[in-house]
């Protein structure tokens, strides 16, 4: 295609439905982002136009040209009037060369819509209409783009907004468990006495995630008798759950039934003791379950290291 520059082939083939998937994307991305490239597809477009209506396509081109390129009515259109173009100045008669004072007098006069031929005229009319029509699509669309990237600026704030409370509750539920062991570490004489180092205990979060170079190891000693877990929750379906420790491989390793779950203020939460004789170095799951159903409510894993 004489029109054609070789650093527009790519735009020519996204023109006319050449490119893959991924590239077609690709080239959308950078005109609705870069002016300049927008304003290159659109010079590539109209020199397409030219190019078919004066029959300088290859067949696969041309091809190509009417089962992508004119699926649309404006672009139709517009090679309507290119072709109707191309018929007036064919068809204009020949003549001699005139002074310059004739070509300038001709001039005015083609730029004067008045004295265009009938078809001429319609044809010009059709490809205004045209061109008003893609710029409202136009406008349309990217104002719906900006309205969806503002509606996922919103989501995005709002998923920050609850991530940080549930930050603030886990801080919250962090600081009560502090506070209990503290407790326990000053119980009267008459109470029975716990030796820190034979009950140890473990906050909670559901949902977190096992495992990696980066992940807490939870250190039971060995002279520790029991593992206090307390599980973070935030289901109140049940007024009971049933609690198991598993496995990875999904092999059950212990079990409580109708635990009932504790009212803080920073949530509920449910504590278990589990006999530190059961949990050997490994990775660990914890499923708490509603008692009399199958409703799996919360999940969490935790690594131990027996020392």
């Amino acid at each position: 295609m004489k029109h054609i520059a070789e650093n527009d082939e790519l735009l020519v083939r996204y023109l006319l439905g050449e490119l893959g998937e991924e590239d077609q994307e690709s080239v959308e991305e950078r005109y609705i982002n870069d002016p300049a490239f927008y304003e290159q597809l659109l010079a590539v477009e109209d020199d397409l136009i030219d190019s078919y209506a004066e029959g300088g396509l290859s067949q696969k081109q041309r091809a190509s040209f009417e089962n992508h390129f004119l699926r649309s009515p404006e672009r139709q259109k517009r090679v309507e009037f290119a072709e109707a173009w191309m018929t007036y100045v064919s068809h204009k008669p020949a003549v001699a060369e005139a002074p310059s004072e004739i070509k300038k007098t001709a001039l005015l006069d083609f730029l004067r819509p008045a004295v265009w031929p009938l078809a001429m005229r319609a044809a010009a009319i059709v490809l205004v209409l045209a061109g008003a029509g893609w710029l409202t699509v136009e406008v349309l669309r990217l104002k719906g783009q900006v309205e969806q990237s503002e509606s996922q600026s919103i989501a995005l704030q709002r998923e920050n907004h609850d991530l940080e409370q549930q930050l603030d509750a886990e801080r919250n539920r962090s600081q009560e468990l502090t506070v209990q062991l503290e407790k326990e570490k000053l119980q009267t004489p008459d109470q029975p006495n716990q030796v820190s180092s034979d009950i140890v205990s473990f906050f909670l979060s559901p949902g977190l995630v096992r495992g990696g170079s980066g992940a807490k190891r939870n250190v039971i000693p060995n002279s520790a008798r029991q593992v206090n877990l307390q599980l973070s929750l935030n289901d109140e379906q049940y007024e009971g759950y049933d609690v198991t420790i598993t496995t990875v491989e999904g092999r059950e390793i212990w079990r409580k039934d109708a635990a009932k779950p504790q009212s803080k203020n920073s949530g509920k939460s449910i504590s278990v003791r589990v006999p530190a004789a059961s949990l050997a170095t490994n990775d660990y799951i914890v499923n708490v379950i509603g008692t009399d159903s199958s409703d799996r409510v919360a999940r969490y894993a935790f690594s131990v290291v027996r020392k």
